[in-house]
């Protein structure tokens, strides 16, 4: 019988074989003939000895599958030791364990000059440097695995890649996936394949509820943008998370819509992410950056605007403060906010703005006023009350609003 080829252009071979190796309980490289750097991180990950083995992983050197995972470290990640030293500069880095938030810039750097030498700061090196550092910082933020996750590239440029060299990119966990993240705060998501579609739009994440835009640390949109580059530069994403998985190839094709798949095909029991592009495909990254910036603005619900600053009468026993516009003084004005305000934003309290006696003021008062008190209310997610505003003062608060947070 011949032995399995795990590509990228290819994943349902890779993920039925896991999950049949998976029931066994055990399974052998030796019994594949070629594996790409996704199949062996993957793989790796569910028979880590640091964490909750999932897959028992025999001793195999006989395959080129088996000779390749070991050149790549799998040994030393399997027993949770130092991960080697790289032998192909250029080519491949070695199988790395990520657990903690302060590894992911140090990580991403490492990998990004190890895979392009010759071009650190390239189009395509900022482009992998961005997708690294979004899939690390998710791994570390939302995986919820105490193994970490795990992260290694491939330059491909033989076989289907001659003439098209392309890098690969994995990060993989065995945290609680897509689905689960999702659901605690988007209760309407009732299936993973749905969290996987949701997890690909603008402003969505597990650490904040729909119609908001996000939180100090989290704006959702890492796993957006990845797609999202994905099909400007023709690359491949794969997402597969348990439940579901997301298949998007446009390698050879830029009108390829994605495979999105619910219980029907063999899924992953934790998360596990494949980018991959060929390098000539990236073009300029402050263009596509751009393309994608102006994508996310029109998908991004107009709810999220103007919401912090709220013109209706306060609840009882939220500060009143009486606005002064005092001779347009506007470094006493941000003076008074950062001593008066801002503290009780940043304790989640809320504060009434009483405009009582203010017919006329400048957008610059009003700015120093209120542009950190803005941010710091849609950080922390607690209203400021404006009452006695006249509707020339509401539209220049409104103005101030939708600059600070950028709509």
């Amino acid at each position: 019988m011949a032995r399995p080829r795990f590509l990228l252009e290819d994943p349902t071979t890779f993920l039925t074989w896991l999950a049949a190796r998976r029931q066994d309980g055990w399974a052998s490289l030796d019994d594949v003939e070629v594996a790409q750097v996704f199949a062996i991180a993957a793989t790796a990950a569910l028979a880590r000895h640091d964490g909750k083995e999932l897959l028992h992983l025999a001793k195999a050197t006989e395959s080129g599958a088996a000779r390749f995972a070991h050149a790549l470290g799998i040994d030393e990640v399997l027993e949770g030791e130092s991960e080697r030293e790289p032998t192909e500069r250029d080519r491949t880095v070695t199988l790395t364990r990520v657990r903690v938030r302060g590894q992911t810039e140090a990580v991403t750097k490492s990998i990004v000059n190890l895979m392009l030498p010759s071009q650190p700061s390239t189009d395509a090196a900022n482009l992998f440097w961005f997708v690294l550092v979004e899939l690390l910082r998710n791994v570390v933020q939302h995986s919820q695995d105490p193994a970490g996750g795990i992260v290694v590239a491939q330059r491909n440029d033989a076989g289907p890649y001659e003439g098209a060299p392309a890098l690969q990119v994995v990060v993989v966990d065995n945290g609680i996936g897509i689905f689960e993240a999702l659901r605690r705060t988007r209760p309407l998501v009732q299936t993973p394949a749905e969290a996987l579609t949701h997890a690909l739009e603008p402003h969505v994440s597990g650490t904040f509820v729909e119609g908001e835009s996000g939180t100090v640390e989290n704006a959702g949109l890492g796993l957006f943008f990845i797609s999202e580059m994905a099909k400007k530069t023709k690359g491949r994403l794969l997402l597969a998370s348990r439940g579901a998985t997301y298949f998007l190839d446009r390698f050879h094709s830029a009108n390829t819509q994605p495979v999105i798949t619910n219980g029907s095909a063999s899924d992953y029991p934790g998360t596990l992410v494949v980018f991959e592009t060929a390098l000539s495909q990236v073009g300029s990254y402050d263009e596509i950056i751009k393309e994608i910036h102006s994508v996310a603005a029109k998908r991004t619900p107009k709810r999220i605007t103007y919401r912090w600053l709220r013109f209706e009468e306060a609840p009882a026993g939220v500060m009143r403060v009486l606005v002064d516009v005092a001779a347009e003084d506007t470094t006493a004005a941000h003076s008074f906010s950062s001593k008066h305000l801002e503290p009780k934003l940043l304790r989640r309290e809320s504060v009434a703005l009483d405009f009582r006696n203010i017919r006329v003021c400048t957008q610059s008062f009003l700015h120093a006023l209120l542009h950190e008190c803005v941010r710091l209310a849609w950080a922390r997610k607690v209203p400021m009350y404006v009452i006695n505003a006249t509707p020339t003062v509401r539209a220049q608060l409104e103005f101030v609003e939708g600059y600070s947070l950028g709509g």
